[in-house]
């Protein structure tokens, strides 16, 4: 049995999960500091205000979805902080959701948690079933999974650079972004997604090689990328850039 059989189990298949490793994506300043104060210091703005301003009270509502469905950034940062991931499970702390939180935002809050602790379990149990040997970090409310431990302190950089990149996997409460080394994409691209077993855990077969040829079109090269790349899915909008 691997490792991660040996670590990541949900209810009768309890997930141990090991503190550490490094989160991709790069949380705003308000999920920072979404519990505590923040000195006002805009004297334009405080005007008629002494004191420190509460966060979790100036933070304004939001229509959570966009169009097609999928939760907008500003929904994300708004609600970040209250998530956690408990024993394998993400909940929702109600002690720190913002104070004017309106009905739709929890609703759809509760439904995103729900889907998220869904697709854990799927994830778990296909992994199980496979053969697939990865480690598994946890990392605030995300997990992270690598087949080679060192690549799990790794992160994405801008678009506009090209590196060789890593291969792992971040899963969120509003999605999982994928890493894909340049060696992987290529592979994806001459042998097909199943090539990298990772990459279809939790994202369709179908997306992971639409983005990669996407990647390749970028390059000018149609059958091969030149760079790393990272592809977002899930509840948020569907994208890719380079590592």
């Amino acid at each position: 049995m691997s490792h991660l059989k040996n670590n990541l189990v949900f209810s009768s298949l309890t997930i141990l999960l090991v503190t550490g490793g490094s989160l991709g994506l790069a949380q705003s300043a308000h999920n920072k500091v979404s519990s505590q104060k923040l000195e006002a210091k805009n004297v334009n703005q405080v005007s008629n205000y002494s004191g420190d301003i509460d966060l979790l009270t100036v933070s304004q509502p939001t229509t959570p979805t966009t169009n097609n469905g999928q939760i907008n950034q500003y929904f994300i940062n708004r609600f970040d902080n209250a998530i956690s991931l408990l024993n394998g499970k993400y909940v929702v702390n109600h002690n720190v959701l913002p104070q004017n939180t309106s009905g739709e935002e929890i609703n759809i809050l509760n439904e995103s948690v729900k889907i998220a602790n869904q697709q854990l379990i799927v994830g778990a149990q296909k992994i199980e079933k496979s053969d697939i040997d990865v480690k598994v970090v946890q990392k605030g409310n995300s997990i992270i999974l690598a087949e080679n431990p060192t690549t799990l302190k790794n992160s994405a950089t801008s678009m506009a650079t090209k590196h060789v990149g890593v291969t792992k996997v971040e899963f969120h409460w509003y999605g999982v972004r994928l890493f894909l080394s340049k060696n992987d994409v290529n592979k994806i691209l001459k042998y097909g997604p199943t090539s990298v077993s990772i990459a279809t855990i939790w994202m369709p077969t179908t997306w992971v090689v639409k983005l990669a040829a996407s990647a390749a079109v970028a390059c000018g090269w149609m059958s091969s990328v030149n760079g790393g790349i990272w592809i977002d899915w899930g509840l948020i909008p569907t994208k890719w850039g380079w590592q």
